[in-house]
Protein backbone atom coordinates (compact mmCIF):
# COMPACT_ATOMS: atom_id res chain seq x y z
CA UNK A 1 0.00 0.00 0.00
CA UNK A 2 1.16 3.57 -0.94
CA UNK A 3 0.00 5.35 2.29
CA UNK A 4 0.42 8.64 1.19
CA UNK A 5 -1.88 8.09 -1.67
CA UNK A 6 -4.06 6.15 0.70
CA UNK A 7 -4.17 8.93 2.90
CA UNK A 8 -4.96 11.37 0.29
CA UNK A 9 -7.89 9.74 -1.23
CA UNK A 10 -8.83 9.77 2.39
CA UNK A 11 -8.43 13.36 2.83
CA UNK A 12 -10.61 13.87 -0.33
CA UNK A 13 -13.46 11.27 0.61
CA UNK A 14 -13.65 13.21 3.88
CA UNK A 15 -14.05 16.75 2.26
CA UNK A 16 -16.34 15.37 -0.59
CA UNK A 17 -18.64 13.18 1.26
CA UNK A 18 -19.51 16.26 3.94
CA UNK A 19 -19.83 18.74 1.50
CA UNK A 20 -23.75 19.02 0.75
CA UNK A 21 -25.71 22.36 -0.89
CA UNK A 22 -28.95 20.32 0.44
CA UNK A 23 -27.94 20.17 4.14
CA UNK A 24 -28.71 24.18 4.94
CA UNK A 25 -31.62 25.28 2.80
CA UNK A 26 -33.62 21.07 2.29
CA UNK A 27 -36.59 22.01 4.15
CA UNK A 28 -37.14 25.21 2.54
CA UNK A 29 -36.41 23.80 -1.01
CA UNK A 30 -39.28 21.32 -0.24
CA UNK A 31 -41.24 24.05 1.19
CA UNK A 32 -41.36 25.97 -1.88
CA UNK A 33 -42.21 22.69 -3.93
CA UNK A 34 -45.48 22.56 -1.72
CA UNK A 35 -44.44 20.17 0.82
CA UNK A 36 -46.12 21.22 4.04
CA UNK A 37 -44.02 20.91 7.49
CA UNK A 38 -45.73 18.08 9.00
CA UNK A 39 -44.91 16.31 5.37
CA UNK A 40 -41.29 17.26 5.71
CA UNK A 41 -40.92 15.98 9.47
CA UNK A 42 -42.42 13.17 8.84
CA UNK A 43 -39.67 12.94 5.70
CA UNK A 44 -36.91 13.52 8.41
CA UNK A 45 -38.49 11.01 10.62
CA UNK A 46 -37.62 8.31 7.81
CA UNK A 47 -33.89 9.82 8.08
CA UNK A 48 -33.65 9.32 11.60
CA UNK A 49 -35.25 5.42 11.76
CA UNK A 50 -33.67 3.80 8.77
CA UNK A 51 -30.25 5.69 10.13
CA UNK A 52 -31.17 4.09 13.45
CA UNK A 53 -31.67 0.72 12.68
CA UNK A 54 -29.28 0.47 9.97
CA UNK A 55 -25.95 2.40 11.77
CA UNK A 56 -24.36 -1.10 13.14
CA UNK A 57 -25.63 -3.21 10.18
CA UNK A 58 -23.97 -1.11 8.09
CA UNK A 59 -20.56 -1.84 10.22
CA UNK A 60 -21.10 -5.17 10.10
CA UNK A 61 -20.81 -5.16 5.86
CA UNK A 62 -17.98 -3.11 6.13
CA UNK A 63 -15.93 -5.64 8.20
CA UNK A 64 -17.25 -8.91 6.57
CA UNK A 65 -17.30 -7.28 2.93
CA UNK A 66 -14.48 -5.10 2.69
CA UNK A 67 -14.52 -1.29 4.15
CA UNK A 68 -13.58 0.25 0.29
CA UNK A 69 -16.34 -1.83 -1.34
CA UNK A 70 -18.68 -0.39 1.22
CA UNK A 71 -17.41 3.27 0.97
CA UNK A 72 -18.16 2.80 -2.32
CA UNK A 73 -21.07 1.63 -2.26
CA UNK A 74 -22.04 4.47 0.43
CA UNK A 75 -21.03 7.13 -1.83
CA UNK A 76 -23.12 5.98 -4.43
CA UNK A 77 -26.66 5.76 -2.63
CA UNK A 78 -25.52 9.56 -2.62
CA UNK A 79 -26.18 10.18 -6.25
CA UNK A 80 -29.28 8.11 -6.43
CA UNK A 81 -30.31 9.70 -3.33
CA UNK A 82 -29.69 13.13 -4.49
CA UNK A 83 -31.42 12.09 -7.85
CA UNK A 84 -34.40 10.91 -6.51
CA UNK A 85 -35.06 13.95 -3.93
CA UNK A 86 -34.49 16.36 -7.36
CA UNK A 87 -37.54 15.10 -9.43
CA UNK A 88 -39.30 13.49 -6.51
CA UNK A 89 -43.18 14.02 -7.24
CA UNK A 90 -44.74 12.43 -4.23
CA UNK A 91 -43.84 12.57 -0.72
CA UNK A 92 -43.43 8.74 -1.02
CA UNK A 93 -40.50 9.02 -3.29
CA UNK A 94 -39.72 11.83 -0.78
CA UNK A 95 -39.23 9.54 2.07
CA UNK A 96 -37.96 7.16 0.09
CA UNK A 97 -34.83 9.70 -0.91
CA UNK A 98 -34.21 10.10 3.15
CA UNK A 99 -34.46 6.37 3.77
CA UNK A 100 -31.31 5.84 0.83
CA UNK A 101 -29.61 9.70 2.04
CA UNK A 102 -29.90 7.52 5.70
CA UNK A 103 -28.48 4.18 4.62
CA UNK A 104 -25.79 6.10 3.10
CA UNK A 105 -24.51 7.95 6.26
CA UNK A 106 -24.62 5.30 7.98
CA UNK A 107 -22.12 2.74 5.51
CA UNK A 108 -20.06 5.72 5.73
CA UNK A 109 -20.22 6.16 9.35
CA UNK A 110 -17.04 3.68 11.30
CA UNK A 111 -16.28 2.55 8.05
CA UNK A 112 -13.89 5.09 7.07
CA UNK A 113 -12.61 5.36 10.61
CA UNK A 114 -11.52 1.62 10.31
CA UNK A 115 -9.97 1.94 6.81
CA UNK A 116 -8.07 4.80 8.00
CA UNK A 117 -6.64 3.34 11.55
CA UNK A 118 -6.29 0.14 9.62
CA UNK A 119 -4.34 1.66 6.91
CA UNK A 120 -1.96 2.93 9.34
CA UNK A 121 -1.64 -0.24 11.02
CA UNK A 122 -0.44 -2.17 8.31
CA UNK A 123 2.81 0.47 8.20
CA UNK A 124 2.82 0.29 11.93
CA UNK A 125 1.88 4.13 12.33
CA UNK A 126 -1.52 3.58 14.53
CA UNK A 127 -0.06 6.40 17.00
CA UNK A 128 0.23 8.97 13.99
CA UNK A 129 -3.80 8.60 13.89
CA UNK A 130 -4.85 11.61 15.82
CA UNK A 131 -2.80 13.75 13.25
CA UNK A 132 -4.58 12.08 10.39
CA UNK A 133 -7.84 11.97 11.83
CA UNK A 134 -7.81 15.90 13.07
CA UNK A 135 -6.45 16.37 9.45
CA UNK A 136 -9.53 14.36 7.85
CA UNK A 137 -11.86 16.68 10.59
CA UNK A 138 -10.63 19.95 9.33
CA UNK A 139 -11.34 19.03 5.58
CA UNK A 140 -14.86 17.90 6.85
CA UNK A 141 -15.48 20.92 8.68
CA UNK A 142 -14.71 22.99 5.97
CA UNK A 143 -16.95 21.08 3.35
CA UNK A 144 -19.74 21.64 6.11
CA UNK A 145 -18.62 25.39 5.80
CA UNK A 146 -19.00 25.55 2.77
CA UNK A 147 -22.27 23.86 2.61
CA UNK A 148 -23.59 26.06 5.04
CA UNK A 149 -23.15 28.84 2.50
CA UNK A 150 -25.39 26.92 -0.22
CA UNK A 151 -28.18 29.56 0.67
CA UNK A 152 -26.48 32.33 -1.37
CA UNK A 153 -26.76 30.30 -4.22
CA UNK A 154 -30.54 30.75 -4.41
CA UNK A 155 -30.19 33.02 -7.40
CA UNK A 156 -28.56 30.27 -9.26
CA UNK A 157 -29.60 27.02 -8.56
CA UNK A 158 -33.19 25.60 -9.05
CA UNK A 159 -34.68 23.16 -6.36
CA UNK A 160 -33.47 20.36 -8.62
CA UNK A 161 -30.01 22.69 -9.47
CA UNK A 162 -29.35 22.07 -5.98
CA UNK A 163 -29.65 18.31 -5.20
CA UNK A 164 -27.62 17.64 -8.58
CA UNK A 165 -24.93 19.46 -7.73
CA UNK A 166 -24.98 16.70 -4.01
CA UNK A 167 -25.35 14.36 -7.04
CA UNK A 168 -22.19 15.40 -8.67
CA UNK A 169 -19.83 15.53 -5.34
CA UNK A 170 -21.29 12.20 -3.96
CA UNK A 171 -20.06 10.89 -7.89
CA UNK A 172 -16.64 12.38 -6.99
CA UNK A 173 -17.09 10.88 -3.78
CA UNK A 174 -17.03 7.84 -4.99
CA UNK A 175 -14.70 7.97 -7.31
CA UNK A 176 -11.95 8.67 -4.18
CA UNK A 177 -13.33 5.56 -2.70
CA UNK A 178 -12.81 3.79 -5.68
CA UNK A 179 -8.84 4.90 -5.59
CA UNK A 180 -8.83 3.71 -1.60
CA UNK A 181 -6.86 0.33 -1.26
CA UNK A 182 -8.16 -2.37 1.29
CA UNK A 183 -5.84 -2.69 4.23
CA UNK A 184 -5.37 -6.13 5.24
CA UNK A 185 -4.30 -6.58 8.59
CA UNK A 186 -5.69 -10.04 10.07
CA UNK A 187 -5.57 -13.42 8.27
CA UNK A 188 -9.48 -13.02 8.49
CA UNK A 189 -9.57 -9.57 6.44
CA UNK A 190 -7.45 -11.31 3.56
CA UNK A 191 -9.35 -14.44 3.65
CA UNK A 192 -12.70 -12.15 2.65
CA UNK A 193 -12.34 -12.69 -1.40
CA UNK A 194 -12.15 -16.34 -0.75
CA UNK A 195 -15.75 -16.59 0.49
CA UNK A 196 -18.65 -17.21 -1.07
CA UNK A 197 -22.47 -15.96 -0.38
CA UNK A 198 -23.69 -18.62 0.97
CA UNK A 199 -21.60 -18.66 3.90
CA UNK A 200 -22.70 -14.74 4.57
CA UNK A 201 -25.37 -16.04 7.15
CA UNK A 202 -22.84 -17.87 9.20
CA UNK A 203 -20.17 -15.49 9.13
CA UNK A 204 -22.94 -12.81 10.21
CA UNK A 205 -23.24 -14.90 13.16
CA UNK A 206 -19.86 -15.48 14.22
CA UNK A 207 -19.39 -12.03 13.45
CA UNK A 208 -22.38 -10.86 16.24
CA UNK A 209 -21.65 -13.08 18.91
CA UNK A 210 -17.72 -11.92 18.11
CA UNK A 211 -18.39 -8.18 18.37
CA UNK A 212 -20.79 -8.63 21.70
CA UNK A 213 -17.69 -10.64 23.17
CA UNK A 214 -15.51 -7.86 22.74
CA UNK A 215 -17.95 -5.32 23.97
CA UNK A 216 -18.47 -7.66 27.17
CA UNK A 217 -14.75 -7.89 27.93
CA UNK A 218 -13.40 -4.39 26.54
CA UNK A 219 -14.33 -2.61 29.97
CA UNK A 220 -12.57 0.61 28.36
CA UNK A 221 -14.47 0.35 25.03
CA UNK A 222 -17.54 0.86 27.04
CA UNK A 223 -16.78 3.35 28.94
CA UNK A 224 -15.29 5.61 25.92
CA UNK A 225 -19.06 4.46 23.86
CA UNK A 226 -21.16 6.31 26.89
CA UNK A 227 -18.70 9.12 27.29
CA UNK A 228 -18.96 9.89 23.34
CA UNK A 229 -22.77 9.77 23.58
CA UNK A 230 -23.45 11.82 26.54
CA UNK A 231 -20.96 14.81 25.67
CA UNK A 232 -22.14 14.30 21.46
CA UNK A 233 -25.90 15.38 23.03
CA UNK A 234 -25.79 19.19 22.38
CA UNK A 235 -23.67 18.95 18.84
CA UNK A 236 -27.02 19.27 16.91
CA UNK A 237 -29.44 20.11 19.73
CA UNK A 238 -27.47 23.87 20.19
CA UNK A 239 -27.48 24.15 16.47
CA UNK A 240 -31.16 23.51 16.16
CA UNK A 241 -32.61 25.31 19.27
CA UNK A 242 -30.33 28.40 18.78
CA UNK A 243 -31.65 29.70 15.41
CA UNK A 244 -35.04 29.70 17.45
CA UNK A 245 -33.55 31.97 20.85
CA UNK A 246 -31.91 34.26 17.60
CA UNK A 247 -34.82 34.94 15.95
CA UNK A 248 -36.89 35.69 19.04
CA UNK A 249 -34.03 37.96 19.60
CA UNK A 250 -34.16 40.19 16.64
CA UNK A 251 -31.85 38.42 14.07
CA UNK A 252 -33.03 38.54 10.53
CA UNK A 253 -32.93 34.79 8.71
CA UNK A 254 -30.42 35.97 6.57
CA UNK A 255 -28.03 36.04 9.21
CA UNK A 256 -28.61 32.49 10.93
CA UNK A 257 -26.19 30.97 9.04
CA UNK A 258 -23.17 32.69 11.20
CA UNK A 259 -23.54 30.73 14.12
CA UNK A 260 -23.01 27.27 11.86
CA UNK A 261 -20.21 29.11 10.02
CA UNK A 262 -18.21 29.80 13.16
CA UNK A 263 -18.75 26.34 15.04
CA UNK A 264 -17.27 24.83 11.49
CA UNK A 265 -13.83 27.10 12.11
CA UNK A 266 -13.89 26.04 15.78
CA UNK A 267 -14.19 22.66 14.68
CA UNK A 268 -11.36 23.23 13.02
CA UNK A 269 -9.17 25.06 15.66
CA UNK A 270 -9.91 22.24 17.94
CA UNK A 271 -9.07 19.39 15.52
CA UNK A 272 -5.54 21.83 15.14
CA UNK A 273 -5.34 22.05 18.70
CA UNK A 274 -6.24 18.20 19.41
CA UNK A 275 -3.65 17.23 17.50
CA UNK A 276 -0.76 18.61 19.53
CA UNK A 277 -1.82 17.51 22.39
CA UNK A 278 -0.36 14.40 24.53
CA UNK A 279 -2.71 13.33 27.19
CA UNK A 280 -1.70 9.92 29.41
CA UNK A 281 -5.15 9.89 30.84
CA UNK A 282 -7.91 10.46 28.87
CA UNK A 283 -10.57 11.54 32.05
CA UNK A 284 -8.91 14.86 32.89
CA UNK A 285 -9.71 15.44 28.98
CA UNK A 286 -13.55 14.92 29.47
CA UNK A 287 -13.47 16.87 32.38
CA UNK A 288 -12.46 19.66 30.78
CA UNK A 289 -14.94 18.95 27.65
CA UNK A 290 -17.32 18.11 29.43
CA UNK A 291 -16.91 21.54 31.42
CA UNK A 292 -17.09 23.10 28.07
CA UNK A 293 -19.71 21.83 26.30
CA UNK A 294 -21.68 22.38 29.21
CA UNK A 295 -20.76 26.18 29.37
CA UNK A 296 -21.39 26.45 25.45
CA UNK A 297 -24.85 24.89 25.91
CA UNK A 298 -26.09 26.89 28.52
CA UNK A 299 -24.76 30.19 26.56
CA UNK A 300 -26.92 29.06 23.87
CA UNK A 301 -29.94 28.18 25.88
CA UNK A 302 -29.63 31.60 28.22
CA UNK A 303 -27.05 34.01 26.86
CA UNK A 304 -28.21 37.69 25.08
CA UNK A 305 -27.75 36.92 21.25
CA UNK A 306 -24.07 37.31 20.75
CA UNK A 307 -23.19 34.89 23.57
CA UNK A 308 -26.39 32.84 22.50
CA UNK A 309 -24.48 32.78 18.87
CA UNK A 310 -20.93 31.90 20.80
CA UNK A 311 -22.47 28.99 22.47
CA UNK A 312 -22.43 26.58 19.19
CA UNK A 313 -18.92 27.52 18.88
CA UNK A 314 -17.68 26.70 21.79
CA UNK A 315 -19.34 22.99 21.98
CA UNK A 316 -18.07 22.21 18.59
CA UNK A 317 -14.24 23.13 19.44
CA UNK A 318 -14.59 21.39 22.76
CA UNK A 319 -16.04 18.09 21.12
CA UNK A 320 -13.06 18.50 18.19
CA UNK A 321 -10.83 18.18 20.82
CA UNK A 322 -12.46 15.18 22.65
CA UNK A 323 -13.08 12.88 19.62
CA UNK A 324 -9.95 12.66 18.47
CA UNK A 325 -8.42 11.34 21.55
CA UNK A 326 -11.30 9.36 22.14
CA UNK A 327 -11.47 7.22 18.46
CA UNK A 328 -7.83 7.08 19.14
CA UNK A 329 -8.23 5.38 22.19
CA UNK A 330 -11.74 3.50 20.67
CA UNK A 331 -9.39 2.23 17.81
CA UNK A 332 -6.68 1.02 20.35
CA UNK A 333 -9.46 -0.91 22.56
CA UNK A 334 -11.07 -2.79 19.83
CA UNK A 335 -10.15 -5.72 17.03
CA UNK A 336 -9.83 -4.72 13.44
CA UNK A 337 -11.82 -7.58 12.29
CA UNK A 338 -15.05 -5.87 14.69
CA UNK A 339 -13.57 -2.49 14.42
CA UNK A 340 -16.12 -0.84 11.74
CA UNK A 341 -19.01 -2.40 13.58
CA UNK A 342 -18.26 -1.72 16.91
CA UNK A 343 -17.69 2.15 16.12
CA UNK A 344 -20.95 1.85 14.30
CA UNK A 345 -22.00 0.96 17.74
CA UNK A 346 -20.50 3.97 19.38
CA UNK A 347 -22.86 6.13 16.67
CA UNK A 348 -25.75 3.88 17.64
CA UNK A 349 -25.07 5.00 21.25
CA UNK A 350 -25.38 8.57 20.57
CA UNK A 351 -28.43 8.17 18.25
CA UNK A 352 -30.01 6.34 21.00
CA UNK A 353 -29.55 9.33 23.73
CA UNK A 354 -30.87 11.31 21.04
CA UNK A 355 -34.35 9.58 20.13
CA UNK A 356 -35.62 10.82 24.63
CA UNK A 357 -33.21 13.76 24.54
CA UNK A 358 -34.48 15.86 21.28
CA UNK A 359 -37.96 15.75 22.89
CA UNK A 360 -37.42 16.46 26.19
CA UNK A 361 -35.44 19.42 25.73
CA UNK A 362 -38.18 21.24 23.21
CA UNK A 363 -40.77 19.93 26.30
CA UNK A 364 -38.87 21.84 28.60
CA UNK A 365 -38.62 24.30 26.80
CA UNK A 366 -42.81 24.79 25.74
CA UNK A 367 -42.89 24.01 29.75
CA UNK A 368 -41.05 27.17 31.09
CA UNK A 369 -42.05 29.24 27.87
CA UNK A 370 -38.54 29.60 27.03
CA UNK A 371 -36.85 28.24 24.15
CA UNK A 372 -33.76 28.03 25.41
CA UNK A 373 -34.76 26.33 29.37
CA UNK A 374 -34.21 22.60 28.04
CA UNK A 375 -30.88 23.39 26.70
CA UNK A 376 -29.90 24.76 30.17
CA UNK A 377 -30.88 21.58 31.30
CA UNK A 378 -28.70 19.77 28.70
CA UNK A 379 -26.08 21.89 29.97
CA UNK A 380 -25.76 21.27 33.39
CA UNK A 381 -26.21 17.45 33.44
CA UNK A 382 -23.52 17.16 30.63
CA UNK A 383 -21.26 19.48 32.70
CA UNK A 384 -22.14 17.53 35.99
CA UNK A 385 -20.52 14.44 34.06
CA UNK A 386 -17.26 15.64 33.84
CA UNK A 387 -17.64 17.08 37.33
CA UNK A 388 -18.61 13.34 37.91
CA UNK A 389 -15.46 12.14 36.04
CA UNK A 390 -13.44 14.14 37.88
CA UNK A 391 -14.56 13.20 41.44
CA UNK A 392 -14.43 9.35 40.13
CA UNK A 393 -10.55 9.75 39.49
CA UNK A 394 -10.17 11.22 42.26
CA UNK A 395 -11.78 8.44 44.59
CA UNK A 396 -9.46 6.05 42.10
CA UNK A 397 -6.68 8.13 43.15
CA UNK A 398 -6.97 8.52 46.84
CA UNK A 399 -7.88 4.33 47.14
CA UNK A 400 -11.00 3.29 48.52
CA UNK A 401 -9.99 3.35 51.91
Amino acid sequence: MNLQKQLRCVYLHAFTSTLRFTDAVWVALLAARGFSLAQIGLAEGVFHAVSLLCEVPSGMAADLLGRRRTLIFGSALGVVCAATMAFAPTLALICVGMGLKALGYNLLSGTTEALTYDSLKTAGRERDYIKVDAKASIFMRLASALGSLASLLAGVLTSAGYYLADAAVSAVSALAAANLTEPVVTDEQAAREKHILQELPARLRVHIWDSLDCLRSSTPARRMIMADAIISLPSYLTSMFVQQRLTQQGWAMEWLFLPGLLAGAAGMAGASLGRRLHLKRLRALYFGCALLVGTGTLLAGAAPALLCAAGPVLVQGALSVWFLHSMQRLNDAIPSDRRATLISVDSMAYSLLMIPASPLVGLVGDLAGQAGAGLCVLGALVAVSGLAVAAQTRYNGHGAN
